[in-house]
């Protein structure tokens, strides 16, 4: 049986400033580890109530632990209602919040042993690594077992946050006091750690997404007596869960990627290492790309951990760790915001980092740095050209970041360039003509090069009850998957940005370019050439674009 137990006063609950009644009784009641912060018991009334997480329907350790309580004086007739975990934590925080017994030293020795006996029980796993984050409604303790973490524990968010308290006050290296507003190393070693099979932990702990709910998680980085991989497991892995994969299914094609972007996309995005750059202007949509991204690697690897370093975080996501970059008043502030967050990200044991927008040298630097520990990193960047990145790198900082760092197959595997473009409404769009007002006339000859059917071109129209009188029935992405190799890393260093381009664009498996995409969807009717040309790339004609890829190719080749 677990050191974790309910003390229960009667019928009521005494306030701090209340006489203790000579009626009221106190019983504890003992709850086995495995069940901790997954019930609630509610002996407020003549009729006992346990709220247990409807995960534990049937389960046997449950109902065996039901029927001892039921051997319990005042609890013979306890009934159970099975409820969603958050129901069972919302119970928690409101008996917690509302409760004015405040913890004795009794109960601090109660909090400090169980925090001791999660180190044993997680060391009996042969363990390396223990997860905590505080969600919004439960906190989830998960431990990393040959490299893939799986849930141990779910409790209600007070108690988690007195056992992470007491958990970092048990070593000697820590600071004065514990701050959750705060980033917090630490170190627990020595005679404390007797009998849990350890030798040393390492802590890092800090604030997290979601901020405003208390957010906050704490590795800890374990260190067995007994090394090797023979260790033998002294755990019950019976508790252990798998980490639950985020609901739903990836959306990039109802976005509008193609399902070959989609696949050279995936295939980059699952890369041990490596990084993926996410480029456009602002606002096109590079931050839910990178959402749909983190969320498919959570659904097909749940055991891996994804920490992002974000200015602000902006889409809630609850299977990693999100750390928040504090808005900065000047460059120089923010680089060093930066550094001091990917400092800590290191020592969270990470599998996936992301970085948000790289804005300035400090960034790009971050995040090479990080791939360089081996980690796969997903970052954005505002570049209008995807082949123009490595240059755009290069003019944050032309001695650290020239063309022979960034260049590497093996450190940039992919870049993306996406656009979001109106989609005609299809119930009053117009058929688009060459006199069309809004483009000159070179725009307007260009077009036809493009559309085989010019019978199916369409323009937006004047507006209809489907579209809500706008002529435009949502957006969508037009996109362009590079994947990266050691041929176009070296054309970038010896011919430069254009040759690169002509040379990439010309091999018969690279993606469409954004103009040829998009000008593909003019010729079947989704998009008006106009925004294409005002949002995509201007409209040249097919020819002289296929001409110059060409030409470009052969200067290459006389240049040799």
């Amino acid at each position: 049986m677990g050191n974790m137990w309910y003390r229960l006063l009667g019928s009521s609950v005494r306030g701090k400033n209340d006489v203790p009644d000579a009626r009221q009784t106190q019983v504890v009641i003992d709850i086995p580890r495995s069940l901790e912060g997954q019930l609630f018991i509610d002996a407020s009334g003549e009729e006992k109530t346990v709220y247990a997480s409807s995960q534990l329907r049937a389960r046997p350790h449950f109902l065996q632990w039901l029927d001892s309580l039921r051997y319990v004086e005042g609890f013979h007739g306890v009934g159970v209602k099975y409820v969603p975990l958050s129901s069972v934590s919302e119970k928690m925080e409101h008996a917690h919040q509302n409760s004015a017994i405040m913890e004795t030293p009794k109960e601090d020795v109660e909090v400090r042993d169980r925090a001791l006996a999660l180190l044993t029980e997680v060391g009996g796993y042969n363990s390396s690594d223990i997860r905590i984050r505080r969600l919004s409604k439960h906190t989830e303790v998960a431990c990393r077992i040959n490299g893939r973490y799986m849930v141990v524990h779910e409790w209600d968010n007070p108690f988690a946050d007195r056992l992470m308290r007491a958990m970092y006050r048990l070593g000697s290296s820590q600071a004065a006091s514990v701050t959750d507003s705060q980033f917090q190393d630490g170190g627990i070693s020595g005679d404390i750690l007797k009998g849990t099979g350890l030798d040393n932990v390492r802590i890092v702990r800090g604030p997290c997404a979601p901020l405003s709910e208390g957010g906050w998680f704490m590795i800890l980085r374990l260190q067995s007596i007994r090394k090797g991989v023979n260790r033998r497991v002294r755990g019950n892995i019976g508790t252990l869960q798998q980490l639950k994969p985020p609901p739903g299914r990836l959306r990039l094609k109802d976005y509008g990627f193609t399902q070959a972007q989609i696949d050279r996309l995936m295939g980059i995005a699952m890369s041990p290492s490596g990084a993926i750059v996410f480029t456009a202007p602002t606002g096109h949509g590079k931050t839910t790309t990178l959402y749909e991204i983190w969320a498919e690697k959570a659904r097909v690897q749940p055991g891996r951990n994804i920490v992002t370093i974000e200015q602000p975080v902006e889409l809630n996501m609850p299977w990693a760790i999100q750390l928040d970059i504090p808005n900065t008043d000047s460059e120089e502030e923010n680089g060093r915001a930066l550094r001091e967050r990917q400092t800590n990200t290191l020592r969270m044991d990470p599998d996936d980092i992301g970085l948000g927008e790289v804005r300035d040298a400090d960034g790009a630097l971050t995040a090479i740095n990080a791939v360089q520990t081996g980690h796969f990193v997903a970052f954005t960047c505002h570049v209008d050209d995807p082949f123009g990145l490595p240059v755009r790198l290069q003019l944050m900082d032309y001695i650290r970041l020239h063309f022979g760092t960034t260049c590497n197959a093996s450190l940039i595997r992919g870049i993306v360039a996406q656009r979001l473009v109106p989609v005609i409404c299809p119930h009053c769009a117009v058929p688009w003509t060459t006199d069309d007002p809004r483009l000159p006339a070179i725009i307007q000859q260009a077009i036809p090069s493009w559309c085989p059917d010019m019978s199916l071109v369409r323009r937006v129209g004047p507006g209809c009850e489907h579209c809500y009188g706008t002529g435009i029935s949502g957006r969508t992405c037009v996109a362009e998957v590079i994947e990266t190799d050691a041929e176009l890393m070296s054309d970038f260093v010896k011919f430069g940005e254009n040759v690169a381009r002509h040379r990439y664009r010309s091999r018969p498996d690279s993606d469409p370019s954004l103009l040829e995409t998009a000008m593909n969807r003019v010729a079947k009717g989704e998009l008006d050439p106009f925004d294409v040309n005002t949002i995509v790339e201007r409209i040249r004609h097919r020819e002289k674009v296929l001409k110059e890829r060409q030409d470009g190719t052969e200067r290459e080749r006389t240049s040799c």
